[in-house]
Formats: structure tokens, sequence, C-alpha cells
């Protein structure tokens, strides 16, 4: 692993998890509120079911604003915001400030969205800015073993959370073959039982439909990585 430790790995592995929750999830939560707008909501419940998460929320009004801003939601778009930019800040001198700063400037969007008016544009903004961020950070990190592992973690959160979310068959394959393309080109452990998993799914998936349980790939796809 050379001069990369255990902890620094885990921390790059995560801000390019949370990074790409935070775009991910606001991309949806976006279509979603556009859909609320035109009078066609999404049940909650079935996607708090999806996100194994609780199903705390009274209305579509309120999942929209507790998911999205609630500090307090250890499984809002906030607190994703959040432990993003925390690991972020720990790897300034890795990523470099210039590049800290987008993942800074996104948080701010974020919050800036809760209390201001025209909310979809500052939401946009947080997207614009971690997009940014991977720009900066391809740009400034010379590190081809630091850029890996954060890549493999963005990834793999986008393979979460497509399968998840119901993305079409087709989509989840290939984030499930860049995943397995990036692990290889990084450090990290992986558990055998799940490489096998989302092997088999990119062979016997060639036709764009996913052979197995969504469940199944999901369970491989967040254990595949050991740190």
């Amino acid at each position: 692993m050379g001069s990369l430790t255990l902890s620094k790995i885990d921390r790059l592995f995560w801000m390019g998890r949370y990074a790409e929750r935070v775009n991910t999830t606001l991309r949806f939560m976006m279509k979603y509120d556009d859909q609320l707008i035109d009078g066609h909501p999404i049940d909650f419940h079935v996607i708090c079911d999806r996100l194994s998460m609780p199903d705390i929320y009274t209305s579509d009004d309120d999942f929209v604003a507790r998911f999205t801003f609630d500090e307090d939601n250890p499984d809002s778009i906030y607190t994703a915001a959040d432990r993003m930019l925390g690991n972020g800040m720990m790897l300034r001198e890795t990523i470099s400030s210039v590049t800290l700063s987008y993942l800074q400037m996104a948080f701010n969007y974020l919050v800036a969205a809760k209390s201001g008016e025209c909310a979809l544009i500052k939401l946009q903004s947080v997207i614009d800015s971690i997009m940014a961020f991977r720009g900066s950070f391809d740009d400034t990190v010379e590190d081809e073993g630091v850029r890996n592992i954060v890549k493999c973690g963005w990834t793999a959160e986008r393979c979460v959370l497509y399968l998840r979310l119901g993305e079409p068959d087709r989509l989840c394959l290939a984030e499930i073959s860049k995943f397995i393309s990036r692990v290889q080109r990084t450090p990290v452990r992986t558990r055998s039982f799940a490489y096998a998993e989302l092997l088999k799914a990119t062979v016997v998936g060639e036709g764009g439909t996913l052979p197995d349980e969504r469940g199944d790939l999901i369970h491989a796809a967040e254990e595949l990585v050991e740190i």
C-alpha cells in the first residue's frame, strides 16, 4: 500500500462514497420534487424500503424536506454531505486545498438551499460543485493510487444506489463493471464471495439483463471492499 495507511485509504474510499451519495440522491430528489410539482408523486414509503431506512416521514413534503436537509437524520443528504466534507478536510494535504474547496462549496450550497428561495437552483449548484470537485481531483492529485481509491468509492456508491433505486439493468451492469475494474487498480482488499457475485453478473448479464436478485447484488456491492 506504499505510503497510504489503512485509515487514509478508508477516508479516501468513504469521501468518494459520500460525494456520490450526495450527487446521485440529489439528482433523484430533484426529479422527485419536479414530479410532485406536476402532481405525480412517488410513494416515499417505497423509497424508504429501497434505501433500507426507517419510514419516519409523515407526507411527501415532509419526506423531501427531512430526507434532503435534516441535520439530525443519519440517512439525510445533509448528513452524507457533512461526512463527505469531514473526510475531505482530513485529507486536505492529499487532495489539495483547491480540490477541497469544491466540497466546501457543495456543502455551503446545500445549507443555503435549506433556508433560502429557489432551492432547486441551489441544489443544482451542489451537484455542479461535486462535478467540479471531480475535475479538480483528477487534475491536481498526481498519485494514481489515491485517485483510484476515491473513484472506487464513488463507483461503489453509484452501483448500490442504482440497484436500490430501480435504475435500468443496463445502467446497473455498466456500474458493476466499472466497480470491478476500479477495485482491481487499488490496494484495497476484497471479499471473494462478493467479487464472484458481481463478476458473474457482468458475464451472465452481457445481454443487458441482471441475472440475479438485486438484493444479492446490493449485498455483494456493499461487502466487496474490505478495509
